[in-house]
């Protein structure tokens, strides 16, 4: 009895990983492909082996994850453009005795490209609001941030909330085109 102890304790926690493997699967899909996930899921009840399950439950997390880096990748002039804009607002930043510019520039950055490129609009915040932190680190200047190094994050909040109103301004945009489309 002893024996079955331990062996039905990992069986549990093998259960347990592969589960959890299974939900990072399913969260990080994109909409259009959660059928591909699922069926992927579902193929492991056939499959004999604690350690075939895990393999295949890796391998499905693998390939999820790498379709998530490909679909964060696009828009290369998205990018371009969100690194360009959150560079120039944190050089004016730097060399500027208030903050506003640098919060109104990146505020209007990533409204911008979020009514550009809506889909996974975070990255545009990501992108314009870490500039400042990169510049920093790179330059090795801490301008005004030299007493409080950590508040070159700061960026990332004027960014968010910029992605979050271009986001709902292109949906009113769409939803006014399609009534107007349809009338």
């Amino acid at each position: 009895m002893k024996i079955n102890g331990p062996i039905a304790y990992f069986d549990r926690v093998l259960c347990l990983f592969i589960g959890a493997l299974n939900r990072c699967t399913r969260c990080l899909l994109p909409l259009d492909k959660r059928c591909w996930g699922e069926a992927l899921i579902a193929e492991q009840e056939h499959i004999e082996t604690g350690k075939g399950r895990l393999v295949w439950a890796a391998g499905g997390v693998f390939m999820t994850a790498k379709e998530l880096l490909q679909k964060a990748a696009d828009d290369r002039w998205t990018w371009l453009t969100a690194f360009m804009l959150g560079t120039v607002s944190a050089i004016i930043d730097l060399h500027s005795a208030t903050r506003w510019p640098h919060i109104f520039l990146l505020f209007s950055s990533a409204l911008i490209l979020a009514c550009w490129r809506p889909e996974w609009a975070w990255r545009w915040a990501l992108a314009a609001g870490l500039c400042l932190p990169a510049l920093v680190l790179l330059t090795r200047y801490w301008g005004p941030y030299a007493l409080d190094q950590f508040d070159v994050f700061y960026g990332l909040v004027p960014a968010t909330a910029g992605v979050i109103c271009g986001v709902c301004l292109r949906r009113i945009f769409d939803r006014l085109h399609r009534n107007a489309i349809t009338r």
